[in-house]
């Protein structure tokens, strides 16, 4: 049992003081920097002018994103894990089997991250509906029926982004993957020995009456990344078109635990010089810690309140 005596000591039950290290609050933390958002964080940043959302459809905004970096992470674990694929193949060949503990790790952790990559898609098509269902017939919660029946989409949905549903053939790849992976079997991978690379394959799913092998598993998931990257950064460019001339409260970062914030439209180019300043009315007064980004910063020199 420990007792509190103070900042960073404690007394444990024979009476001896312990010195305990707490965690250093920074003393200034720098969070608007637009100028490294891409389209799906600028929409995340400043829809709430413009639409109105309910519980369930901001956590699908969120998801966009979160699990769109989720497949990276857990692509870029399976990557450290891909060297113990050569532990199965010594013992293939020392022992003529293997129990292939290894590649089950592999291939779970890259199952994973299509799933991952499916989701964030699932979540676009979430927020799609969210703004154009209500306007748009036949416009059912269904990313599947969405891609299916794009062509037959009236009312307010955009013509500019049907065709980024058209002509999607990686979506099929991921569902059918996807739908295998959720609702049936797993897949299995293992190391070729002429190529380096790792190939997966499938047998409850069939490609030309085969079971679906995937020879490079590692760079069909880069091709799918890089195509499911491209549809999301094109619809939220197209939804960032959309947002309202309007300010819209951002937090601009910390310092010693206070927030400094301040109000930006989010049309046109956006910078860390953007917006107006509102902190000022407290990081002004003397007794108050004062922004150390102040000094270079446009939304300061136009600061919120003040004539001119």
């Amino acid at each position: 049992m420990l007792t509190i005596l103070g900042p960073g000591q404690m007394k444990n039950i024979t009476g001896a003081t312990l010195e305990v290290v707490l965690p250093k609050l920074a003393e200034a933390l720098l969070m608007f920097a637009p100028e490294y958002w891409g389209q799906v964080d600028r929409f995340r940043q400043f829809w709430s002018v413009t639409y109105t959302f309910n519980e369930r459809d901001q956590r699908a905004i969120s998801g966009v994103q979160s699990h769109y970096e989720k497949c990276l992470v857990l692509v870029a674990l399976a990557r450290k894990l891909q060297p113990n694929l050569q532990i199965d193949e010594a013992q293939l060949e020392e022992k003529g089997a293997t129990p292939a503990v290894n590649a089950r790790e592999v291939a779970t952790v890259l199952e994973a991250a299509i799933l991952e990559l499916f989701s964030s898609v699932d979540c676009t098509v979430k927020v799609l509906r969210a703004i154009y269902g209500p306007g748009t017939r036949a416009f059912k919660d269904s990313t599947r029926g969405l891609f299916q029946n794009i062509s037959k989409m009236t009312g307010t949905f955009p013509d500019v982004l049907k065709p980024l549903f058209e002509s999607a053939p990686w979506f099929w790849k991921l569902l059918h993957l996807r739908d295998e992976l959720t609702h049936l079997a797993t897949g299995h991978v293992h190391l070729k020995r002429d190529t380096g690379s790792v190939e997966y394959m499938h047998l409850g799913l069939k490609q030309d009456d085969k079971p679906l092998i995937i020879e490079d598993i590692f760079g069909w998931l880069q091709e799918m990344m890089t195509a499911v990257n491209n549809f999301l950064g094109l619809v939220f460019h197209h939804l960032n078109g959309t947002l309202a001339d309007k300010p819209v409260f951002q937090i601009c970062g910390m310092v010693h635990g206070r927030a400094l914030y301040r109000l930006v439209s989010p049309v046109g180019e956006l910078t860390f010089n953007s917006g107006s300043c509102g902190a000022w009315v407290w990081f002004e007064k003397p007794e108050n810690p004062t922004c150390p980004f102040k000094d270079n910063c446009g939304a300061y020199r136009n600061k919120a309140g003040m004539p001119g």
